[in-house]
């Protein structure tokens, strides 16, 4: 893989990443990047452990649509 591809393909991951709402950018790399828990994402978020893991879920179909979207073109 060229460079030019990967620095592509992360801009594309950003800008995925920067559709989704404020609250559901921070619970995803809170998760992923943090490594935080569910529970301790709730906990500070003040949501319910079920709304983060919807969150999350709604996230992470966003980026996958987008990155299949991406591997098409």
């Amino acid at each position: 893989m060229s460079e030019d591809f990967n620095s592509e393909r992360l801009r594309r991951i950003e800008a995925a990443l920067l559709e989704l709402t404020n609250l559901d950018q921070q619970i995803f790399l809170a998760m992923r990047l943090d490594s935080m828990s569910v529970e301790e994402i709730a906990r500070r978020t003040g949501l319910s452990q079920r709304q983060v893991v919807k969150r999350l879920g709604r996230a992470i179909r966003h980026l996958g649509k987008r990155l299949n979207e991406l591997d098409r073109e």
